[in-house]
């Protein structure tokens, strides 16, 4: 699927450079699963994405691992975005320095605000 043939939604989410992005905070309620990531760096500037997955489906990980990776600030190092085999769509992502895990959803919602770069945590 080209970048033209992919639904908005899909396209912004695209449009964000999660790589480095700190996780900030996370929730799921009923079938959607949202979390707050802080991008960018001092150079291009911050800013929080505030990303809700609908109909989404979260694999290979638990409550207890994504509240560490609020804890500890986990960075992304990986992030795909690909059409899922069974519909919808799946974001593959890994928090560093190796932690695995995927979303499946329908559709998302993307959020984006500038942030101060006193919120980015030192590693």
């Amino acid at each position: 699927m080209s970048d033209a043939e992919l639904p908005d939604d899909i396209r912004d989410l695209l449009a964000i450079d999660l790589l480095g992005a700190q996780v900030q905070e996370w929730s799921i309620a009923s079938d959607s699963f949202t979390w707050t990531l802080l991008a960018g760096d001092a150079e291009r500037g911050h800013e929080l994405a505030a990303l809700t997955y609908v109909g989404a489906v979260v694999l290979h990980t638990n409550r207890h691992h994504l509240d560490r990776a609020v804890e500890v600030a986990a960075e992304v190092v990986g992030s795909q975005v690909v059409a899922a085999e069974v519909g919808g769509f799946e974001h593959r992502l890994t928090l560093g320095p190796a932690y695995a895990f995927v979303i499946r959803f329908w559709s998302v919602d993307v959020r984006r605000m500038p942030a101060p770069d006193h919120l980015r945590r030192a590693r």
